[in-house]
């Protein structure tokens, strides 16, 4: 975060740029249609907008408010006043947003206001290895639920309450492949996604997740997860001096493993975090 400046992150927390990435490169989920982009709210007709519908600034994130017929232009300039500033998060290193258009963005809102769970997918060098669900956000009642790349539930919290795990997505196979296809090419993506009656659509990307700044619980899974970012995937493959985050016995059995196909070891499974 403090010191990639390439031109393949620029646009990565560019709303806009990145609906238009996962259009192009994923082009079997649907991708939310731009109603309206620009800068000055007297040039937005609220009539042509549908019955249900959000609005957002372009190059931040945090912000959105939920719009629909009873909306006036009073209320989104009153609700909107500073969004088209540059993003605070700058100052902290998420450089990215210096390169995103400032501007204000509105969607056709997905479900038509039913409110949906969020799918945050962490793929590391193209492999999805943990997602959390985002149960209420934007609510009072807001919870998180981790689970691995099979759909095994993980005791992780991220400053948030822990919610109740749900069954498996039945298109969850279809979610993980549309994850490692956005974020392939990157060390690290966090690809956001929604499932409504079992049809993908797509939410963001983010190189940046709470501009890292919120701890995982346990500690150990920070270090896992500096471990995937670092391309360390199997026991073996570990660096000298890096805390395992997993058991002696699941350590010896990973090592066989690698020994004998020189396979991946899938990390998540080995859950069991101290």
């Amino acid at each position: 975060m403090l010191q990639d400046r390439s031109p393949e992150i620029a646009w990565t927390c560019d709303k806009r740029a990145m609906k238009d990435y996962a259009a192009e490169h994923a082009p079997w989920i649907q991708v939310p249609e731009t109603l309206w982009h620009g800068t000055d709210l007297d040039q937005l007709d609220l009539a042509s907008l549908p019955d249900h519908w959000i609005i957002k600034p372009n190059h931040r994130s945090k912000a959105v408010h939920f719009g629909d017929r009873g909306t006036t232009l009073d209320e989104l300039r009153s609700v909107t006043k500073g969004w088209l500033r540059p993003y605070d998060r700058i100052a902290v290193g998420e450089w990215a947003y210096t390169q995103a258009r400032r501007e204000l963005i509105i969607e056709a809102r997905i479900g038509s206001g039913v409110p949906l769970t969020d799918f945050k997918i962490f793929v590391f060098h193209g492999r999805a290895h943990i997602l959390h669900t985002d149960l209420g956000r934007f609510t009072d009642d807001f919870q998180e639920v981790f689970y691995d790349r099979d759909w095994e539930p993980l005791n992780i919290t991220n400053e948030v309450p822990q919610g109740v795990a749900a069954p498996r997505p039945e298109n969850f196979q279809d979610m993980v492949r549309a994850a490692e296809t956005l974020g392939a090419g990157y060390d690290f993506m966090r690809v956001d996604l929604y499932n409504l009656h079992g049809e993908l659509w797509f939410g963001e990307l983010t190189p940046y997740p709470s501009g890292g700044m919120e701890p995982f619980t346990p500690d150990a899974v920070d270090l896992q997860l500096g471990a995937w970012w670092a391309g360390f995937d199997t026991v073996k493959d570990y660096p000298v001096g890096l805390p395992r985050v997993i058991s002696a016995e699941q350590s010896l059995d990973a090592e066989s493993a690698a020994d004998q196909d020189r396979s991946p070891v899938r990390t998540q499974r080995e859950r069991a975090l101290p």
